[in-house]
C-alpha cells in the first residue's frame, strides 16, 4: 500500500517525507526533470541564479524554522528591496527609494508637501474590495501611482481595480520605523545553492519518477496498490484540461556578466523594482547578492510578466477563479472515488502563498492523510 504524491515542490517533499517518517509507503511523482519547484535554483557559467524569480525563505514558526534548519538551510540573510522611480516623464535615471516605502525617505522627494497632504487625509485603516482602493487608501493616489499602478498592470496585465484586495496586505505597506528589511520575520534564509538543495535533502529517502505527468485518469497507475493521493499540481493539469485555470507567469531573461573581483555585483540590490511603464520588465534579480557566492562572474536576471506559465493565482475581485478551482477539486474527488484524494500547495489549491505557508499547510495535509488511514474514512 503506497500514498501517491503528485509534485516535488515544497508542498510535495514535505507531505512526503513526514509519511516517511511515519512508516508510511510514499511514492512521489514530479512533471519536471528534477524537484525542487519554482524555488529551484539553476547555474550559469558557475554562478548561481534563480530561473523562477526570487525566492526568499522566511518565517516566524519556529516548527517551519526547526524544519528547514534539520535539511540544511542553515546560511541566514536579511532581505533589500529597492525600486527605482522615475520622478517625471523626463527623468531617464530615476532614484532609489527603499520597498516598502519609508516615509522618511519621501520626505526628500520635490513633490513631499502634496504626498503628505494626501496621507493626512486618509483614513485610520486602509479598506476596500479591490486592490486599487485598497492601495490608495493606505498611501494616497500619488504614491500608489508612483509604486504601484503602473508595475501591478505589467505583472497582472490587467486593472489593478480588477483585483481582490485579499492580497494587498501581505504585499503593501507604508512604513515609518527606517526598517528597510521586506520582511520581518523572525528568521530569514537563503541556502548557498537555492532551496532546491533543500527539498533535494528533503526527499532523499522517498522514490521520486521525475519527468512523468500524472493526471486524474492514470494516477492510480503509479503503484499497483494505491492507498491515498496527495495532489500539489494544478488541477486544470491534473485533470487533463490545461488552461481551464487563468495564471500570470513570468519569464526570466538571465545574462551573465564576468567581474574582477569575486564578490562584484552589477545591480544596487538582489531585487531592484521597476515601476515605469517605459521598462517592460517589472524588475531585477541578482541572486549573488542573496547567495553571497564567491565567484568571478555574476547574473543578472529581467523579470517579464505575461509568460505562459503558473506562477501566480489570479485573484479577482468576485473570486470566480477561486470557485472554479473549488469545482476541479470536486471532480478529481470523484474521479478518484474510493480513494481518498488530498490537496496541498499553492498550485493545487490556487492560492497566494510563500514558502513557509506551503510547509505549513503540508504539515497539516500530512496530519489529515495519517488519520485517514489510521481509521479508515475520510
Amino acid at each position: 500500500m503506497t500514498v501517491v504524491v503528485v509534485g516535488a515542490g515544497w508542498s510535495g517533499a514535505v507531505v512526503a517525507r513526514e509519511l516517511h517518517d511515519a512508516g508510511i509507503a510514499v511514492h512521489v511523482v514530479e512533471q519536471t526533470d528534477v524537484v525542487g519547484g519554482h524555488a529551484r535554483c539553476e547555474q550559469l557559467n558557475g554562478v548561481v541564479y534563480e530561473p523562477n524569480g526570487a525566492h526568499i525563505f522566511h518565517t516566524s514558526n519556529a516548527r517551519v524554522a526547526d524544519y528547514v534548519t534539520r535539511f540544511g538551510m542553515t546560511r541566514p540573510y536579511e532581505h533589500r528591496v529597492v525600486t527605482r522611480v522615475h520622478l517625471a516623464d523626463d527623468d531617464e535615471d530615476g532614484v532609489l527609494l527603499s520597498w516598502p516605502p519609508q516615509v522618511g525617505e519621501l520626505r526628500a522627494l520635490p513633490d513631499w508637501p502634496a504626498i503628505e497632504g494626501e496621507l493626512a487625509a486618509l483614513p485610520a485603516h486602509p479598506g476596500g474590495d479591490d486592490f486599487e482602493t485598497w492601495v490608495v487608501s493606505l498611501m494616497g493616489r500619488r504614491l500608489y501611482r508612483l509604486f504601484i499602478e503602473h508595475y501591478t498592470r505589467k505583472q497582472w496585465g490587467c486593472e489593478p481595480s480588477s483585483l481582490s484586495s485579499r492580497i494587498a496586505p501581505r504585499r503593501v505597506e507604508l512604513r515609518t520605523d527606517g526598517d528597510t528589511r521586506l520582511f520581518r520575520d523572525t528568521w530569514e534564509f537563503f541556502p548557498p545553492a537555492g532551496a532546491g538543495t533543500i527539498i533535494e535533502s528533503i526527499l532523499a529517502p522517498i522514490p521520486v519518477t521525475c519527468g512523468h505527468m500524472v493526471t486524474a485518469d492514470d494516477v492510480l497507475r503509479v503503484e499497483g496498490n494505491v492507498e491515498a493521493v496527495v495532489v500539489t499540481a494544478p488541477l486544470d493539469d491534473f485533470l487533463g484540461r490545461p488552461g481551464q485555470l487563468p495564471w500570470r507567469g513570468i519569464r526570466m531573461v538571465s545574462r551573465y556578466f564576468p567581474t574582477a573581483e569575486l564578490t562584484e555585483t552589477r545591480t544596487p540590490a538582489y531585487v531592484v523594482n521597476h515601476p515605469s511603464p517605459r521598462v517592460p520588465y517589472t524588475r531585477t534579480v541578482e541572486t549573488k547578492h542573496a547567495s553571497g557566492q564567491r565567484v568571478h562572474g555574476t547574473v543578472v536576471s529581467e523579470e517579464h510578466p505575461g509568460a505562459p506559465a503558473r506562477h501566480y493565482p489570479v485573484p479577482t475581485v468576485d473570486g470566480r477563479n477561486e470557485r472554479d478551482n473549488d469545482d476541479l477539486r470536486r471532480e478529481a474527488m470523484m474521479r478518484l472515488a474510493g480513494v481518498p484524494t488530498f490537496f496541498c500547495g499553492r498550485l493545487a489549491t490556487y492560492a497566494y502563498i510563500d514558502q513557509d505557508q506551503a510547509i505549513e499547510r503540508a504539515f497539516l495535509c500530512a496530519d489529515e492523510v495519517m488519520q485517514t488511514l489510521s481509521t479508515g474514512r475520510r
